[in-house]
C-alpha cells in the first residue's frame, strides 16, 4: 500500500495574494494651537479618515490593531457612512 503524500504548495483560500490589504496609518494634524492624529484608511487607491484624536497613544492603539486584525477587509474597508470624509 502507497503512503498519501500532501504537497508542499497548497494554500488556503483566505490566504490568497489576489485580496489587496487595508493599511491604517496615524497622520498629525495642526488645528490652530491644538494637535489632532486622524487615522487614515488606504485600500487600493482610496484613502478615507476614520477617526481624529487628541493622543497619538490612542491613535496609533486605533491603528495597529485595525492592521493587525483586518476586520474590515471582507467589506472593502470602513464603510463611507462610519468615516469622517
Amino acid at each position: 500500500m502507497k503512503k498519501k503524500r500532501q504537497k508542499k504548495s497548497t494554500k488556503s483560500s483566505k490566504t490568497s495574494s489576489s485580496r489587496s490589504k487595508l493599511v491604517y496609518e496615524v497622520e498629525t494634524v495642526k488645528k490652530g494651537r491644538k494637535y489632532r492624529f486622524q487615522v487614515l484608511e488606504h485600500f487600493k487607491d482610496n484613502t478615507k479618515v476614520i477617526s481624529t484624536f487628541d493622543v497619538k497613544g490612542q491613535a496609533k492603539e486605533f491603528a495597529d490593531f485595525h492592521n493587525k486584525k483586518q476586520v474590515w477587509l471582507v467589506n472593502g474597508g470602513i464603510p463611507n457612512f462610519l468615516c469622517i470624509t
